[in-house]
């Protein structure tokens, strides 16, 4: 009986000893690798080095280093989603989460150089302030769900272009700040905040830098693209055909973009939007503005008036949807002559729609996209509408990956008639997104949606391209 005794205390112990440990080794796990591509390293805490690998874990004081054209995707323990860009190096500093908000959960990213896009998690949701990255110049404060930063030590020539040194930081969803020892800048969505030293105050940018363009997106479901074979989720007591009376949702090789408004932050000012494989719940709008392209297989409408719903989001205005059963599949669009490296498609006229918060209605005046097969890129997104008295012109570019997924494009330029703008003078600078499609075994058309806002005013649209 002794010996029994002996044998289930020493048993006791050491299984007390090894959920201690456990629960430990658990305290410590920050996140999971998700995807690796290339050369991706992890430099342990205490000094070791290892190569990452999907499935294996990184811990608080571990850093990320990715060489050339290799990146890494992390899900953190409380769910954000953590993309490390090409050339980058980035430590996660500390992490605490017990599975709540109870005030000691706490995230703290070091990045020494490079990039990274986060979609955040519940830290920092309930306490703002747990929730900091840090540079060599300046922290990056979070007040919002998804956001890139780049800090670049010395100046960096690419492609052609030149990027200052110094930290930047675009917002896609939610709020951010910039803070140095000079003061601070608030950066909101389609917007980009910029300090090129430490001593320097930080300032928003009047244009979205290249490089924004050619980052890699979470491969989550926050940004699935519009490929053969992804339906376009249901309209909700409504349609997507521009038919009274249609189905409610599509099968098989089909997409739909929506354009819309819908108000940010506590000033209630609306941002135009673009959203891919949309939910949309009419809730009281009417469909109007319907047609249809029979050729390629598209057909659009807008939802006016009510208060329609975007992915469950209340929108501040129309809501404009396109959609098709015929997208081009990845196997159609590389089956194309090899003589085909680049093209143009041209807006058609009347397809679609666009208005904003200056009136319900407009027009697109011209809308062209170049592209570039070899490469994969979208060479140049130019618009150029009119709502009520305001003419809006815009133009970006970036990779199909990005153009195809619910990120989009960056768009940049200006708004003729609108109001604000430097010391009141108007035409204020646009800042905006554009997605799209290819349609056609051929990939002869192309449906986009796009979204923008100058100041206090905002446009979206979509439209059909040949």
């Amino acid at each position: 009986m002794r010996d029994a005794s002996r044998f289930t205390g020493s048993f006791v112990f050491f299984a007390c000893l090894l959920s201690a440990w456990t629960s430990q080794a658990l305290a410590s796990t920050a996140g999971v690798f998700q995807f690796v591509a290339g050369d991706v390293r992890v430099m342990l805490a205490e000094g070791n080095e290892r190569p990452a690998a999907k499935g294996s874990p990184i811990s608080a004081g571990d850093t990320v280093t990715t060489a050339r054209a290799s990146i890494a995707q992390i899900k953190m323990g409380d769910g954000a989603i953590i993309v490390v860009q090409p050339e980058s190096k980035l430590t996660v500093a500390e992490f605490s989460y017990a599975g709540k908000e109870d005030g000691t959960e706490k995230v703290q990213f070091r990045l020494q150089q490079g990039g990274f896009r986060s979609v955040t998690g519940a830290i920092g949701h309930a306490n703002k302030g747990n929730y900091m990255i840090e540079t060599p110049i300046a922290h990056i404060g979070v007040r919002g769900t998804d956001h890139e930063s780049w800090y670049f030590p010395s100046r960096v020539s690419a492609d052609g272009s030149s990027t200052e040194a110094g930290l930047y930081n675009k917002v896609n969803v939610g709020l951010t700040y910039i803070q140095t020892q000079s003061g601070e800048v608030v950066i909101g969505p389609n917007q980009v905040g910029y300090a090129s030293t430490a001593l320097d105050r930080p300032h928003l940018l009047d244009a979205m830098p290249q490089f924004f363009n050619r980052s890699f997106q979470p491969r989550s479901a926050r940004s699935g693209g519009l490929s053969a074979g992804v339906a376009p989720v249901a309209v909700q007591s409504g349609t997507t055909t521009g038919k009274s009376g249609s189905t409610s949702a599509v099968t098989g090789s089909s997409g739909s973009l929506a354009g819309y408004t819908a108000p940010r932050g506590k000033e209630g000012v609306s941002f135009g939007q673009t959203a891919v494989n949309p939910t949309i719940s009419p809730n009281g709008a009417t469909l109007v503005n319907t047609g249809e392209d029979k050729t390629l297989g598209v057909n659009w409408g807008t939802w006016q008036g009510g208060v329609a719903t975007v992915n469950g989001r209340a929108t501040s205005g129309d809501t404009h949807f396109i959609q098709t059963n015929n997208l081009t599949s990845a196997a159609q669009l590389a089956a194309l002559p090899p003589q085909v490296v680049t093209g143009t498609y041209n807006y058609v006229p009347g397809s679609g729609g666009v208005s904003g918060t200056a009136s319900s209605t407009g027009t697109i005046n011209a809308l062209s996209v170049g592209i570039n097969l070899t490469t994969q890129t979208v060479t140049n997104y130019s618009v150029n509408a009119t709502v009520g008295a305001q003419n809006w012109n815009a133009s970006g570019s970036g990779s199909f990956a990005q153009y195809q997924s619910s990120s989009g494009i960056s768009i940049n330029g200006k708004c003729s008639g609108c109001a604000g703008g430097e010391e009141g003078k108007g035409n204020p600078s646009a800042h905006g997104t554009a997605t799209g499609a290819f349609v056609g075994s051929q990939a002869g058309g192309m449906i986009t949606s796009f979204g923008m806002k100058a100041a206090n005013q905002s446009i979206s649209g979509v439209g059909v391209l040949r």
